[in-house]
């Protein structure tokens, strides 16, 4: 079963987990209107018990208040006929301050179930019943002749109320989202370093294979070769054999401090494509002594990151060919086609049958060409033939 995203999840439980008013200007506001109650009510004639009673209903109404914040209204409906029911018997505790109780605070009990019941239905129906209820409490208290002037003060107060609330209520749901998003942002920039570094290994593991592990297999090759041919007494092969890896311990030594190099250096922001695939190539022929047929054209507006994974992997196509194929002639073409730069290097070695590609164990290097052109969104195709070369077509996207 597919999981719920957590915002949705959050954004589920919102309406029951919102806070009306801040605390502070909730009970300021209570706080107005309770005083406000009790002039109005012992202005002519004190009532001492009738304003403890009034005073009790009221703290328990404020108690009920801070409840609001809580999921544990569901069952909302309760939770407003308690309410409502306290500010009417306290209307009619205090009948002089009714006015001031029922103005004051049924506004904000009706704005109160906007929110919390998230229900158009359910708000118009509690609307209603306290409206009636506010009507009857007014024309018993004061008479039905008083209803013209209590009436819109109450229409004046509600749509005050319900503005504020909406507003305030909006902001804080869009600095509860912002704040959210922020955290996702948060976990995914974390995500994001994890796949750079990711990447970042297996591009020096790609590296190091080219150069370190291919050169010390090579001369474990050789040191074993040595090793017989002084059993056997075999001076002058020995000897011969250990000028040669000399000669390939320092061809890797210098492989492996170019891989450092292109470490410490990064992404080839300043790099001349089109001088620096020559370069590769000069390199090439210095070594091999092939001279390669070269078809390349200027590319422009490559990015930094195809631009410096298509160096590699000129450069690995090229270490492949010296290293396995056995060839003595190799064409490469650079061009734009078709809003991509179009690389084909081919060659007339031996060969391989393309079904073992990542079969066999140690042999990394067209597992590592084939990641990086997925790196940068492009497609390889290797067609080779045992005994009848091996050609290679890659496509990078420009942009």
């Amino acid at each position: 079963m597919e999981k719920p995203h957590p915002l949705s999840k959050k954004l589920d439980h919102e309406p029951n987990e919102g806070i009306i008013f801040s605390q502070l200007s909730n009970i300021f506001w209570i706080l107005l209107v309770f005083v406000g109650a009790l002039i109005l009510q012992n202005i002519q004639q004190p009532t001492f018990i009738s304003s403890l009673i009034f005073s009790l209903i009221l703290a328990v109404h404020v108690v009920l208040y801070f409840f609001t914040s809580s999921s544990s209204l569901g069952k909302s409906w309760y939770y407003f006929f308690a309410q409502a029911s306290l500010l009417f018997i306290s209307a009619f505790i205090l009948p002089k301050g009714s006015p001031v109780v029922l103005i004051g605070l049924l506004p904000v009990l009706i704005a109160q179930s906007i929110i919390i019941l998230n229900s158009k239905r359910k708000a118009i129906l509690f609307f209603i019943v306290s409206y009636g209820l506010y009507c009857i409490a007014m024309a018993i208290n004061y008479g039905a002749s008083e209803l013209p002037i209590f009436i819109p003060i109450f229409f004046v107060i509600l749509l005050i109320v319900i503005v504020y609330t909406v507003s305030y209520n909006r902001q804080v749901r869009a600095r509860e989202r912002m704040e959210f998003y922020l955290q996702q942002l948060e976990i995914a920039y974390q995500k994001v370093e994890e796949l750079t570094l990711s990447n970042e290994r297996q591009r020096m593991a790609r590296d190091l294979h080219d150069t370190l592990a291919q050169g010390l297999a090579g001369l474990i090759m050789q040191l074993e070769a040595i090793s017989v041919h002084i059993k056997n007494g075999n001076v002058a092969r020995s000897n011969e054999i250990i000028h040669n890896s000399m000669q390939q311990a320092r061809e890797t030594l210098k492989d492996a401090r170019t891989v450092i190099d292109n470490l410490r250096t990064g992404a080839l922001e300043d790099a001349d494509f089109h001088r620096a695939v020559q370069e590769e190539i000069k390199k090439f022929e210095e070594i091999t002594g092939i001279d390669v047929e070269k078809d390349i054209n200027q590319v422009y507006s490559l990015s930094n990151l195809s631009m410096e994974y298509g160096i590699y992997i000129i450069r690995e196509s090229l270490n492949n060919i010296m290293k396995h194929s056995q060839a003595n002639q190799v064409r490469i073409k650079i061009k734009s086609k078709d809003g991509q730069l179009y690389m084909e290097v081919t060659d007339n070695g031996i060969g391989f049958s393309t079904k073992n590609i990542g079969k066999q164990t140690g042999k990394y290097g067209l597992i590592g060409l084939q990641e990086r052109v997925r790196l940068v969104g492009g497609k390889i195709t290797i067609e080779s033939i045992p005994g009848e070369g091996t050609k290679l077509v890659i496509t990078v996207p420009i942009d």
